[in-house]
């Protein structure tokens, strides 16, 4: 799937933006972190990496804006997740595999992996108001159980699986889907879950 725009047709500044951030997304499913620089991003939307500097002012400010969107994707497919599992028509499993699908289609450990590595901390900024937010309206919802416990254990374990989860299953003789059956373990023994 290409992403590249005719080099000709003006485009709005959210136009250039939102597209900028699609190929950025497209590259990091695709190859990987390393891969979403600015001038891969300029050359497969077809603008320059002047015009990229205008849009996101550096790097750091295009790896935020990807974050941001992809925090977005995240957060709406566990909000879903966690809704479907309160009215009872979704098991605590179906709520990991949301999560821990989620940060593996979106190559979220690695993203974030990579943001912390280069030490630009404020990109991490969209995807950690979304874990906030979470937590918060678990709170507003008037939930007695610690579920900020919880959130804080899924998220890490979905982080890592999502950064070698294949590695580290295989080295421990474990399939991968056994990380995920003890994420079903941390909510029902933090949570007080059956």
């Amino acid at each position: 799937m290409s992403i590249a725009l005719q080099t000709r047709k003006r485009l709005s500044p959210e136009q250039s933006r939102a597209a900028a951030v699609a190929a950025a997304r497209q590259l990091l499913r695709d190859e990987g972190v390393a891969a979403v620089t600015l001038k891969s991003v300029a050359a497969k939307v077809g603008r320059t990496h002047a015009n990229l500097l205008h849009h996101f002012g550096s790097v750091a400010g295009l790896h935020r804006a990807l974050a941001e969107d992809i925090a977005h994707t995240v957060s709406a497919s566990i909000t879903d997740a966690i809704g479907k599992r309160r009215r009872g028509e979704a098991s605590a499993r179906d709520v990991v595999d949301a999560m821990f699908d989620a940060f593996d289609a979106e190559r979220v450990g690695e993203l974030i992996g990579w943001i912390a590595l280069t030490r630009q901390r404020e990109a991490l900024e969209p995807v950690i108001e979304t874990i906030r937010t979470i937590v918060e309206d678990f709170r507003s919802a008037g939930d007695p159980r610690p579920m900020d416990r919880v959130t804080l254990g899924l998220v890490l374990m979905a982080i890592g699986d999502s950064l070698a989860g294949e590695e580290v299953a295989g080295a421990s003789g474990l399939g991968r889907e056994a990380v995920r059956e003890d994420a079903v373990g941390l909510i029902k023994g933090i949570a007080g879950e059956g």
